[in-house]
């Protein structure tokens, strides 16, 4: 987090009103509420009853043409181990994905080839059951309560030990719902703007549904319902305390949306886009005015909305533009008491391990982040956020694809051997992606793979064309091809130096490449 000094005055930071989770659905505003704005976060309402559209409406981006990150971030599984539990239909927990640990193949009489049985339907894997757990809070961190995982610093983590207050509740202390005073509208309960509505074509829940569609599960012996709830059977001032185990101050007086795009400046916001924008925020969650500053309150947790790509070759630097909300904010000076520093995100990137790099922008804006992922990331699949101190913005999933890569091609007699690098692995399969063409005459004809790995890759052709162009799960990339080494002493791909190995109809020793060349000598052709 960098910080600017700048000379601007602002009235009092105030409180607001108790958030949920907010909403990825930028759109015009529910002046005033309720539903809360559903600016911030995920869409207050329910995600157990999903279907093919309905996970695509966020885990796609309509933006992108041809985006290949879902794909992409499921093949750089290839070769990790598969954990327990898994979605893969065909996985072992423990053992390493292959292609079929996700993918199915069918015989198809007629073309007399295999295909892949139908797998673009993400339900297909993450089975949803109706009305019971969100496929989202099946996972090993939800099982757990680690919020913060997927939900960025809008919530907390109930373990995380996060102040919560002790002191006897007060008159300006948030009721959920059902306060004895509240102010005229019901200002001083949560539900005061969290309540159910529909917004921009959403479907916005009350408080209740929203936690109880969870689908956490209610299992004898394990009293999760006190997860939310307090026992005690009635509503009363202290019910609060249970509520801020998930949604602490510290969290809660840095939640606003930046409704102009223009820095987020406390106190002089419009109503009701957040917690600390406007003195009536204050009103609506405690049912009292406030002329002072919201504690706790600092920097404005940052909500990234999307990127301008997700799926990106590894090995270059590559330049990425982050938009979103609250990635500039202003707080108090504590020793002029003015609010004239100014507080900026930088750029954090989680690997699959749970290694963090902290990169810093090239640009700033209130609304965009200009960075470059460097060139000596590694490929693999990446959580990014937008953060500024402690506070970070939801995750947002960021593939880096090894490139593909052909150091030389060699033929003999049809035989093509191609060595190089991000070729993955093959299926042998209509429509796999995974093939290898050469150029013959004139025409583009396809070849019989032989052996395939990440780095060589052997196939038959009719004769020895002028270029190759092998595609594997990750891209394509072509090369000329030069004529192969009749023999040559080395180690062999595969089998021992000196053994046969068969390659269609023919017998032939099989060489690794020697001076960028694969060398081989072949006998006993048969035609």
């Amino acid at each position: 987090m960098r910080m600017r000094t700048a000379s601007v005055g602002i009235r009092m930071l105030t409180l607001v009103v108790f958030a949920l989770f907010g909403g990825a659905f930028v759109a015009l505003a529910a002046v005033p509420p309720p539903p809360v704005n559903q600016n911030l976060g995920i869409g207050d309402s329910s995600f157990n009853n999903l279907d093919e559209t309905g996970c695509r409406a966020c885990h796609d981006d309509p933006n992108i043409i041809g985006d290949t990150s879902n794909v992409d971030r499921h093949h750089l599984r290839m070769g990790t181990i598969v954990p327990d539990p898994t979605a893969a239909p065909n996985g072992t927990p423990g053992e390493p994905f292959e292609c079929l640990t996700c993918h199915t193949l069918v015989w198809n009489p007629v073309l007399q080839a295999y295909e892949f049985a139908e797998f673009r339907d993400c339900l297909l894997c993450h089975q949803q059951i109706p009305g019971q757990a969100s496929v989202h809070h099946l996972t090993a961190k939800a099982q757990a309560r680690d919020c913060v995982a997927c939900h960025g610093d809008l919530v907390d983590n109930f373990d995380d030990g996060h102040y919560i207050p002790t002191y006897d509740p007060s008159l300006v202390t948030p009721w959920p719902k059902n306060k004895p005073n509240p102010g005229p509208n019901g200002e001083g309960n949560c539900n005061f703007c969290h309540n159910a509505g529909t917004e921009n074509g959403l479907l916005v829940l009350t408080n209740g549904e929203t936690h109880h569609s969870t689908g956490f599960p209610i299992v004898p012996g394990e009293a999760s319902c006190s997860w939310c709830h307090n026992l005690s059977g009635t509503w009363n001032a202290f019910s609060i305390r249970t509520c801020e185990e998930c949604h602490g101050i510290s969290s809660l007086h840095n939640i606003q949306f930046d409704n102009l795009g223009d820095g987020i400046d406390p106190g002089n916001e419009a109503s009701y886009y957040g917690h600390i924008g406007n003195n009536d925020d204050c009103w609506g969650c405690h049912g009292f005015t406030s002329g002072a500053s919201a504690p706790a309150s600092g920097p404005v947790i940052p909500s990234v909305d999307g990127l301008s790509a997700y799926a990106m070759v590894a090995g270059v630097d590559n330049a990425l533009t982050i938009t979103g909300s609250g990635f500039i904010n202003r707080v108090q000076n504590p020793i002029t008491g003015e609010y004239d520093i100014t507080l900026e995100c930088d750029v954090r990137l989680t690997d699959a391990t749970g290694s963090e790099m902290t990169l810093e922008p090239t640009s700033v804006t209130p609304v965009t982040i200009e960075v470059v992922l460097p060139a000596s990331l590694g490929t693999g699949s990446y959580k990014l956020a937008a953060v500024k101190g402690p506070n970070a913005s939801n995750p947002v999933g960021v593939a880096l694809t090894p490139p593909v890569v052909i150091d030389s091609v060699t033929c003999s007699d049809g035989i093509v051997a191609v060595s190089g690098s991000g070729f993955s692995a093959y299926v042998d399969a209509i429509d796999s992606g995974t093939e290898v063409n050469s150029l013959i005459s004139g025409v583009l004809e396809s070849g019989v793979v032989i052996s395939w790995s990440d780095s060589w890759l052997l196939a038959e052709f009719p004769d020895c064309g002028d270029t190759v162009e092998v595609s594997s799960i990750f891209g394509t990339a072509m090369a000329g091809v030069s004529p192969a080494v009749d023999w040559g002493t080395a180690s062999v791909i595969g089998v021992e130096s000196g053994s046969t190995s068969e390659i269609g109809n023919c017998v032939a020793f099989i060489l690794v490449p020697i001076g960028g060349v694969l060398l081989w000598k072949r006998r006993n052709r048969r035609r």
